[in-house]
């Protein structure tokens, strides 16, 4: 499977292999910011997730303003996730719906990339996170990526192979990605 993303004016183009690429519509901004904070929420440690399906789906379909509950909410029609349903695996919906996320926060086409690069699931869900943590100026002690891989894993319902979180100061490098100094 390659997912490849590219921006075509205001819109974001998604190919998968050799299909038509999924064209994705940039949200009104007051969406986009309800998408982040709730990505950011469970990357935080203070949400469930419970938000999160909806917020991939309104990255990919757009959204309308609910104006009695104050908030943005999904369309009526859902044409690109109707389309992905029928076209592609489950692991490639996934690919999709994040670099339309990615693209409609702050971050835009450095998320997108940030997640292919790092191969897209949970590598690239974090990789983005430390993009959007870095362009929000979010402290990395309320961002960790071990919270925001254990969050992100417990949403996709894989367990997780992380261990606890350790007493080192944070941006210490764990013993074995330290480099290696040859004696003399």
């Amino acid at each position: 499977m390659a997912t490849i993303a590219t921006e075509d004016g205001r819109d974001l183009l998604i190919q998968v292999d050799d299909l038509e690429p999924y064209r994705i519509h940039p949200l009104p901004g007051g969406a986009g910011h309800q998408i982040t904070e709730a990505y950011l929420a469970v990357a935080r440690g203070e949400s469930d997730g419970e938000d999160i399906p909806e917020a991939l789906s309104i990255a990919l379909n757009g959204a309308e303003y609910d104006e009695t509950a104050d908030r943005w909410r999904l369309p009526k029609l859902l044409p690109i996730s109707r389309r992905l349903e029928r076209e592609v695996r489950l692991a490639e919906i996934e690919s999709v719906a994040y670099c339309a996320f990615y693209w409609q926060t702050i971050v835009g086409i450095a998320g997108v990339n940030a997640f292919l690069e790092a191969g897209g699931g949970i590598a690239g869900q974090v990789k983005a996170l430390w993009v959007m943590a870095a362009r929000m100026g979010l402290s990395t002690s309320q961002t960790s990526p071990l919270s925001a891989l254990e969050s992100l894993t417990q949403m996709a319902g894989t367990p997780t192979t992380s261990s606890p979180a350790s007493s080192s100061k944070p941006g210490k490098q764990p013993r074995d990605r330290r480099a290696k100094h040859a004696k003399r």
